[in-house]
């Protein structure tokens, strides 16, 4: 189970179905500069907490299909005393000014060719997919940066489950397992780019995610393993009504650190990641100002036959 992913590294043979399962918490501490008609400094918590169900099912020997969708809530933390009509202690999971509030994310339909299937042997996987992202109703239902400076800012909010738009998703996977150290080792390369605006004129960015990793077994009596990965994560520009969004273009470096045991539940994995960004800056923030976050995600991950 690659870097926490329980849909990653595993091929279902035909009328096969794997059930997976993911928990995954995003800690995000994030501050920005004063503005000019708010002068003191912004500063908060963003935090999200996401379950994500998936199944693959074997269609054919050399053909899967995997679904899975997100359910969670996002939830802002606003640590200061005075108010803001950009930040508030508030949910994803209410409607808003500007937000329809829910607690389904985007659900990802994806197709996979199994080129290469070493199933639970040794040897190589080799898998080449595509499908779909289909937004939720837990979108932003206008632009929070009020760009076309067409109204004076008022109430807003910044964030959602879904950016409310239908995106392709093209992937690869290569992953190789062995009976030594490292047992199991290889990479994904996952890119999803928007087929549309959503019905409220957002365009999200276009993402592009590498990510590779190492499996190390302990040979204990747990049958535990320790994986190391590291991912790096690629966020275009995005667009409010053809207008370019702030923050949304960014480079990110990912190392993570996971510890996998086989429970009598199935394949348990628990994974630490730290993002670091290369250039750009935490999307949620306003405008092109001086800023700053410091993020952390953990994710627990279980997949049964």
């Amino acid at each position: 189970m690659p870097v926490g992913e329980a849909d990653k590294g595993i091929g279902a043979k035909k009328g096969t179905i794997y059930y997976g399962i993911q928990a995954q918490s995003s800690l995000v501490d994030w501050w920005h500069d004063p503005l000019k008609k708010e002068p003191y400094k912004h500063s908060g918590l963003l935090n999200t907490f996401i379950i994500r169900p998936s199944l693959i099912y074997g269609i054919s020997s050399d053909l899967n299909l995997m679904i899975s969708t997100n359910l969670g809530v996002r939830t802002m933390i606003w640590d200061q005393d005075q108010k803001s009509i950009h930040h508030r202690s508030e949910s994803s999971h209410t409607d808003y000014d500007n937000a329809h509030g829910n607690v389904l994310g985007d659900t990802d339909i994806v197709f996979r060719y199994l080129a290469r299937n070493a199933g639970h042997g040794e040897g190589l996987r080799l898998f080449l997919g595509g499908g779909l992202v289909v937004p939720s109703k837990s979108v932003l239902t206008s632009d929070p940066f009020f760009l076309d400076n067409k109204e004076e800012e008022k109430e807003h909010r910044h964030f959602s489950l879904s950016s409310g738009a239908y995106k392709y998703v093209l992937e690869q996977q290569v992953f190789f397992k062995r009976e030594t150290n490292p047992v199991f080792f290889g990479g994904f390369i996952l890119y999803k780019n928007p087929i549309n605006e959503s019905k409220y004129g957002f365009k999200p960015s276009p993402t592009l995610n590498v990510s590779a990793s190492m499996t190390f077994k302990r040979f204990d009596q747990r049958d535990s393993s320790v994986g190391y990965g590291l991912g790096l994560f690629k966020s275009g520009q995005a667009y409010w009504n053809g207008l370019p969004a702030p923050n949304s273009k960014s480079t990110s470096i990912i190392p993570s650190l996971s510890y996998l045991i086989n429970s009598r539940f199935g394949a348990l994995s628990f994974n630490i990641q730290k993002p670091f960004f290369i250039d750009g800056s935490f999307s949620s923030n306003e405008g092109n100002i001086g800023q700053g976050s410091d993020i952390w995600q953990f994710t627990v991950s279980l997949r049964k036959i």
